[in-house]
């Protein structure tokens, strides 16, 4: 067993009993792992308040090998987000972030790629001040190019997209040469053209379920993100 103090970013946080939490954190040296906090949501634990979903911390757990549950004895902010929690539009981008993230990675595998495309994509989102959508849509490309299902615009070319149907792929949804290229800017701009670029919202509900649609066909345990229905039933109360 070995003490391990490492930069991680929250995906997932889930009470346990009546004072603990399960917490779901992504790693540059391990990945995405799994601990448990005992006792932190008792008021007087001080760090319990850094394990917060989008949570960018340093943390400090119990590494135990070929254990799928490490004990996690304390947190601290690493890099301050908080422009994130405090706009409800970021807070729906983050989530949506960091809820793939925990989709479509394994435990136990590093991947310093995707940790640094993981905390850039957010300190982007803290910083944006307008087209917060536009930063969900350029992790999700480079996301996919990471863990090797690149989407490449210009080779589907004009008229529509491939499909997987079991092993086969299949022509599906369509893509004119607007879609085409709005989704190569997206792909590969950087900070300042990326936050320029204005989608409309027919393009935005596109791009939207092409992602949704690409990500269920080649992850197996990809489905419909909780974060999105959550924050889409709130604004049909709103």
């Amino acid at each position: 067993m070995a003490i391990v103090k490492t930069e991680a970013v929250i995906l997932k946080c889930d009470n346990y009993r009546e004072t603990s939490k399960i917490v779901t954190f992504y790693t540059q040296e391990y990945g995405k792992l799994r601990g448990i906090a005992k006792g932190v949501r008792n008021s007087k634990t001080k760090w319990g308040g850094a394990l917060q979903s989008m949570a960018y911390v340093n943390l400090i757990f119990y590494l135990k090998e070929n254990r799928t549950l490490h004990l996690i004895s304390g947190a601290e902010h690493a890099g301050q987000i908080q422009n994130i929690s405090d706009d409800y539009d970021k807070m729906r981008i983050g989530f949506r972030i960091v809820e793939l993230v925990n989709q479509t990675t394994p435990e136990h595998h590093e991947n310093k790629d995707l940790f640094r495309l993981l905390t850039e994509s957010l300190k982007m989102l803290n910083d944006a001040t307008k087209n917060y959508v536009n930063v969900l849509f350029n992790f999700e490309f480079r996301l996919l190019k990471i863990l090797g299902f690149e989407v490449s615009a210009e080779l589907y070319g004009e008229g529509s997209v491939e499909k997987s149907k079991g092993n086969k792929y299949v022509y599906d949804t369509r893509i004119d040469a607007g879609d085409m290229k709005i989704m190569s800017a997206l792909s590969s701009g950087n900070f300042n053209s990326l936050m320029t670029l204005n989608i409309s919202k027919s393009q935005e509900i596109f791009l939207e379920r092409f992602f949704e649609n690409y990500v269920r066909d080649h992850f197996e345990h990809a489905g419909y993100l909780k974060s999105k229905r959550v924050f889409e039933s709130k604004e049909m109360i709103l």
